[in-house]
């Protein structure tokens, strides 16, 4: 059996097309859905139900209080491991899959394939009425990694250990698919299929904050989990305390310039920050004057508009 692990949160506006895009899929595998609701307060629960009703695969699992996140997924991977799924497929709520066949492609790659134990695919990103697509995720799985799209993920069940979800899920991690991933990129083959099969959807999230001081937040949590990483894999994903603190120098700097919140500026990164690369020389150069700041800020923004255009 393949398990659907959806995990939804104030999703009404998606969760529809999240479900139909599951319902949708042609497997020779008997398959189950899974949807951990984390307490929403909107009609995502309505809209759950309904189809939960409708068909009898869905296994509709309403949390009584938010949980959060990772505590939400993890308990329903016990859900999945005690039903006995050989294989899960993640997606998100509000995330949705654009291939009929994904299921069928990645079970029947793991069945061919038995030292493979995690594959991903090719994929889309939707931000309101843009789309575009993005690719294999390359090099070492470390704190500047891209990591695997989680709507294009399916691995084996067999990887999850009761002692490796206990150990996640005593960190309290805001979220699951990097430290999650780290582990078995280190602990498994993984394989890439670059058909596109899913859409991951960028908008206002837990994950993807609008204000600076929250994505700044979200950079040291990433930090908190490489060093966890690090802890169980010693020496093996590149983590040290002078690149965690040149990463979050690094990234405090970005920040500054995307969200033209100067006063996030430290001392530390005033002074005692060095960058390697031009581009993060002359951001700090400019950080310095007030002159320079607000030309490097113009051209920022630009740049930026310059992006979502193409």
């Amino acid at each position: 059996m393949t398990a659907v692990c959806i995990t939804t949160y104030n999703h009404a506006p998606y969760i529809a097309q999240c479900i139909e895009s599951v319902l949708s899929q042609q497997c020779d595998e008997p398959v189950r859905i899974y949807i951990g609701d984390d307490a929403s307060t909107d009609n995502t629960e309505e809209v759950c139900r309904w189809y939960a009703g409708k068909d009898a695969r869905i296994r509709y699992i309403r949390r009584q209080e938010n949980v959060g996140l990772t505590r939400n997924t993890l308990m329903l991977y016990r859900e999945i491991i005690a039903d006995g799924a050989a294989y899960i497929a993640m997606l998100d709520g509000d995330d949705y899959w654009t291939a009929t066949d994904k299921l069928q492609r990645q079970t029947k790659y793991l069945e061919a394939h038995p030292q493979i134990g995690f594959v991903h695919t090719g994929g889309g990103t939707v931000s309101g009425d843009k789309k575009w697509v993005f690719g294999q995720r390359k090099g070492v799985y470390g704190i500047d990694s891209p990591g695997f799209a989680n709507c294009t993920v399916m691995f084996r069940t067999s990887l999850l250990s009761e002692e490796l979800i206990q150990d996640i899920e005593a960190q309290d991690f805001r979220w699951l698919d990097y430290p999650l991933y780290g582990v078995f990129y280190q602990t498994t083959r993984w394989a890439y299929l670059p058909e596109p099969t899913a859409m991951w959807r960028d908008h206002v999230s837990v994950s993807q904050p609008t204000d600076a001081e929250a994505v700044m937040r979200l950079r040291e949590e990433r930090v908190r989990m490489w060093r966890w990483l690090d802890a169980r894999f010693p020496g093996k994903v590149g983590y040290t305390a002078e690149a965690a603190r040149e990463y979050l120098l690094k990234e405090r700097l970005n920040i500054i310039y995307a969200f033209d919140e100067r006063e996030m500026a430290t001392e530390e990164l005033l002074s005692g920050y060095k960058p390697a690369s031009w581009k993060l020389r002359v951001k700090l150069f400019g950080l310095k004057s007030h002159y320079f700041y607000t030309i490097l800020q113009k051209c920022t923004k630009k740049f930026a508009n310059t992006k979502k255009k193409l």
